[in-house]
Order: structure tokens, then sequence, then C-alpha cells
């Protein structure tokens, strides 16, 4: 009966210490919690200031179309539209595979599937087309 007390006092003073545990270690992360929403705030007021600074300069305001030239191996195509996996256009984008409109179909003529292609980007506010294309 007395091990049977002490292992009943023992399981309790344990009990007490991993909620103590548990306690300090919530109490430790919603404190965290709040340190890191308070650099969030502080980063998004920081954000704000530039955005207003920069517009007030008139440096924010993009200029539009921008052009790139790439290349890649052509997909697909249909009437006025290409698959094409693209090589690596250096500042702008990796290499991956993209679909683009093509602004002039009539340039696709004569082109097919499996060939080397280069080709003009046109970048909108909104969108990528394909300005020039032709085989390599």
């Amino acid at each position: 009966m007395k091990r049977l007390a002490i292992l009943a006092l023992m399981i309790a003073i344990i009990s007490l210490a991993m909620s103590y545990t548990s306690s300090n270690q919530i109490k430790e992360l919603q404190s965290e919690q709040k340190q890191i929403s308070d650099d969030l705030l502080k980063l998004k007021q920081e954000i704000a200031k530039t955005w207003q600074s920069a517009e007030q300069s008139g440096s924010a305001k993009p200029v539009w179309p921008k052009y790139y030239d790439a290349t890649g191996v052509l997909k697909s195509m249909s009437e006025n539209r290409i698959v094409v996996d693209e090589d690596e256009i250096p500042g702008f984008m990796k290499a991956m595979i993209m679909s683009y409109e093509v602004e002039k179909p009539e340039q696709l003529k004569g082109l097919k599937e499996g060939d080397k292609v280069k080709f003009k980007l046109k970048e909108t506010e909104n969108d990528l087309a394909v300005l020039e294309i032709q085989k390599q």
C-alpha cells in the first residue's frame, strides 16, 4: 500500500511538472508570436512608407512594354499559341516550359514541333506574348 501511495505521489509530481513546463512553453511561444507580429507590423509600415515615397518621386511607375530575346525548342503550336521549352532569359526568367500567345500567327508558318526557335517576348503589365518568332 505504501508503494502504491509513493507511486501515486510520483505520478502527481511528474504530471504537475509537465503541466508547469507546458505552461511555460506556451507563454514563451505566445511571447515569440507577439514579437513576430510586432516585427511584421513594423515591416509592413516600412514597406508602405517606401512605396509612398517611391510613388511621390515617380520612380514606382514601371515602363511598359518590356522586351526580351529568348530561345528554346518548340513543343507544340495552335493557330495563335505556342508551347516552348524555353532557355533561361538572364535577369528575367529561369529555363522552363511556357505557353505564349503569338501576336502575328502568320509567323508560325514553316515551323514545326521540335524546331529550335528564337523569339522576342513582349511583356506588358498583365501578359507575356511573342512579338516575333523564327527558326534558329
